[in-house]
């Protein structure tokens, strides 16, 4: 602990230290050697300073003077250090290679080698010194200097002699100071040289996590755009089918879906146009004077369908009928648009979207505000700082579809910007979010002319008409016991719901369901015989929904079919892992779906065998099966309990087993291929049959003993089962 507190005391004093050092345009090496340079050289100072003290204190003039100047040459150093850019090496060289002989000099002076106070170690630093030169010649340099001057020392001590002021108890005393002060400033390098290196490597390390995060947010960007593209791809093909098979019925509203499918298409590939435009700086802008109310009037019109078939009240507050200003109109649909259609995705049904405008005026000039507020879910405040960076996407909603890959709201930022307004949102968790957007108003450019969206509005109303008729068409109204398997489609695409239902509806009584949780409601209260069901959708998802369904009782024996824009192997094994009976990409083959959505109902029915026969259930390894195994033995655990009471039945065991009769009806015959009363039956006299043959009891003792206190009643039901009477059996 002590050791990370030191490292980063280190850490901060080499932050204030940069700041010291750096200058525009300097280059990391240039820093590196600046800073271990005035390192160096502040450390030699203070050393140079506590030597001084004390041989002015123990009366050794000679080091005293040794100490005055070196003091001379280093300090001015010290001052200058921060101010060099050029040729920090070789200033720092001169000043190495002076001291160096000034030392020198002083050693021949205090008597040679062993009696120059340790004055030899200096020349020790020096070399340590050398390490921020990042010049070999200039090293090698020093190096000769100094191995020249202690071989001149060593050859010139016969000649010399000791000073008078140098006794030997100072000699040592200084001998010992000066070898100290030496390790340690050896040590104060060693550890700058950790640090730094311990810098370097979080910087590798940094920048490694940064290129993995960049290369996470390109896959993420990639994989999204595919599965954006998967949705409108699959209704194109499918539709194109459709109107080729049957032109008479769906030329016109199949030519209408592929239109808008090919304009959401469009729409992806500008985004991603725009954003690599604007990048650049070549994104124009073509500003008129026009009336802004009028074209956010259109706006919201034309999103009041997909509102409708979410059951969300969208709502237009203007502040004013009319208003003219200077702006881009097209960049202005772009903004409005991305943030209306992010509003309605994130609300849920029943809730409201308000998009309302205001003045302002803001030291003398006038301001139009744009503000988008839903009651969504709100984005959590962890999330508001990032949530207009590119490729962000909030981790929630990974599963979603329709939460986007991260541009968006992006590319809103920057058109606002390149018309020099302002963004900004506020959001709590639970109350929704709120989207301002604050244009400057000017009236400058010329007058331009807005269409009327009246017509717009028309014909959106008969598009909406047409799209609820198909809608009734294919809700089918189901009854206990008919023909057709229910099919319940859980889907919050309504073109992708239009052509499904085309395809579907003579096969199977449809039943329909925008999401997750409302699919969840729908499959308790009908039971169907099959669920075909997307992944990504607002308010609850299809693995969620599909791990729901396969943990009750009610509807864990429904096969499940996963229809989705994730075709990655992870997302499959997810599923599977979650109890999907299968896995189909968008977009996918009309027949293909015909062909597994039948086989999974065949295989279904296959498990009546297993269930219908009284004999007992075999084990088996498949957690599917074994959780419907645990459903009919407890179905046949609360029969036997109650096997002798004549007045038990389906409302009895509705209450026992905590499902409605409906849901048990279903559920029932879709395992057994008999009514709850038929099994009930069936399970009396398989246990009649059992006593008559294993016990003592006569037959009138065993028909009350199962329920049947007519005998002749139960005789006849027995002969019509085991075709023999219950007297022959006993025999």
């Amino acid at each position: 602990m002590k050791a990370i507190s030191f490292f980063g005391t280190l850490k901060k004093v080499n932050a204030l230290i940069d700041q010291l050092m750096i200058y525009p345009g300097i280059d990391e090496d240039t820093l590196v050697m600046k800073k271990t340079v005035w390192l160096g050289n502040t450390g030699s100072a203070i050393a140079v300073v506590g030597l001084t003290i004390l041989g002015w204190a123990l009366d050794l003039p000679s080091i005293v003077a040794y100490g005055i100047i070196l003091l001379v040459i280093i300090i001015p150093t010290i001052f200058l250090i921060p101010f060099i850019r050029k040729h920090i090496d070789i200033l720092h060289f001169i000043l190495q290679f002076s001291i160096l002989w000034i030392t020198f000099y002083f050693m021949l002076k205090l008597g040679g080698l062993l009696n120059s106070a340790g004055l030899m170690f200096t020349g020790i630093s020096i070399m340590f010194m050398s390490i921020s030169f990042q010049n070999t010649r200039l090293t090698i340099w020093l190096f000769i200097s100094y191995l020249l001057s202690l071989i001149a020392t060593a050859l010139l001590q016969p000649m010399l002699t000791l000073a008078p002021e140098m006794t030997p108890a100072k000699n040592l005393l200084f001998f010992t100071v000066n070898s100290t002060w030496q390790a340690g400033y050896a040590l104060m390098l060693i550890l700058n040289n950790i640090n730094q290196k311990k810098e370097i490597a979080e910087a590798k390390q940094a920048e490694s996590v940064r290129l993995k995060e960049l290369d996470e947010a390109k896959t993420r960007l990639f994989t999204n755009i595919t599965h954006e593209f998967r949705t409108p791809l699959t209704i194109i093909q499918g539709m194109t089918s459709l109107v080729k098979e049957k032109p008479g019925e769906w030329l016109e509203p199949g030519t209408e879906t592929i239109r808008n499918n090919a304009g959401n298409l469009l729409r992806l590939v500008n985004q991603m146009l725009d954003i690599s435009r604007l990048e650049s700086g070549a994104m124009p802008t073509h500003i008129f004077q026009q009336d802004i109310i009028l074209q956010l009037h259109y706006l919201v019109e034309s999103y009041s369908s997909m509102a409708q078939s979410h059951n969300i009240n969208l709502e237009f507050e203007p502040s004013t009928d009319h208003f003219l200003m200077d702006y881009d109109a097209d960049k202005v649909m772009h903004i409005v648009t991305n943030l209306i259609s992010n509003a309605l995705k994130y609300t849920q049904d029943g809730g409201t979207v308000i998009v309302a405008t205001g003045l302002l005026s803001k030291n003398g000039n006038n301001e139009f505000l744009i503000r988008i507020k839903d009651n969504g879910p709100g984005i959590p405040a962890e999330n508001l700082p990032y949530i207009f960076d590119r490729f962000y996407r909030i981790e929630e909603d990974t599963t979603r579809l329709d939460s986007g890959w991260g541009l968006g709201l992006a590319l809103s930022r920057e058109l606002v910007k390149l018309m020099n307004g302002t963004i900004n949102v506020e959001s709590k968790p639970g109350e929704g979010a709120t989207f301002t957007i604050i244009f400057p108003v000017t009236n400058h450019a010329p007058l331009k002319d807005m269409w009327s969206f009246s017509d717009v509005h028309s014909k959106m109303r008969t598009s909406i008409q047409a799209s609820e008729k198909i809608h009734e068409k294919s809700e089918t109204n189901t009854k206990e016991g008919s023909e057709k398997p229910i099919l319940l489609v859980v889907e919050d695409s309504p073109d992708l719901i239009k052509y499904l239902s085309a395809i579907l509806e003579s096969e199977y009584y449809l039943k329909f369901a925008a999401n997750g949780r409302e699919g969840l409601k729908k499959a308790f209260e009908y039971v169907p015989d099959i669920v075909l069901s997307d992944v990504m959708m607002p308010e609850m998802d299809g693995i969620t929904m599909l791990e729901m369904l396969k943990n009750d009782q009610r509807t864990s024996h429904i096969p499940v079919v996963m229809l989705t824009a994730k075709a990655d192997m992870a997302s499959k094994i997810i599923g599977i892992e979650q109890g999907a009976d299968d896995y189909l990409a968008k977009p996918f083959n009309e027949e293909e779906l015909h062909v597994r959505l039948k086989k999974l109902i065949e295989l279904r029915r296959s498990l009546r065998k297993r269930y219908a026969s009284m004999e007992a259930i075999p084990t088996t390894s498949d957690k599917a099966i074994q959780i419907e195994d645990a459903f009919m033995l407890k179905i046949r655990s609360i029969m036997e309990a109650h096997l002798d009471n004549d007045h038990f039945g389906i409302n009895e065991l509705c209450k026992e087993i905590g499902m409605s009769r409906a849901q048990l009806y279903r559920k029932f015959k879709s395992l057994t291929d008999k009514t709850v009363n038929e099994y009930l039956m069936h399970f009396r006299l398989f246990k009649a049959k059992e006593l008559l043959l294993n016990s003592d009891l006569n037959v009138s003792e065993v028909a009350y003993e199962v329920g049947f206190k007519n005998l002749s009643h139960f005789s006849r039901a027995f002969k019509e089962s085991f075709g023999q009477s219950p007297s022959g059996a006993k025999k």
